[in-house]
Order: structure tokens, then sequence, then C-alpha cells
């Protein structure tokens, strides 16, 4: 079963802001690896925050 990333809400990257909240860069999701989605069958619920 797939979900949504929970670390990127399913865009499939992060955005790195600074200290006055303006996006710096883009960087693609390691934890889904730039998918946006987490197969749940694989994962562990250990590894989910």
């Amino acid at each position: 079963m797939k979900k949504n990333c929970h670390h990127c809400d399913g865009k499939g990257y992060i955005e790195i802001r600074d200290c006055s909240a303006e996006v710096q860069r883009e960087e693609t999701c390691v934890f889904c690896e730039g998918r946006g989605e987490i197969d749940t069958e694989s994962v562990s619920n250990d590894n989910l925050i």
C-alpha cells in the first residue's frame, strides 16, 4: 500500500528556507527519493514519524 510521504507532503521535494521564511532552494526528498509516495508494506512503522 502506498501513501503520501509525510516529510514532503507528497510533493517529492522539500523547500529549504532561511530565517525569514523565504525559500532559498528546493531539494529532492530523501525519504521518498522524489516519488512523493512511500510504500508502507516495505517500511516498518518504526521508521515513520
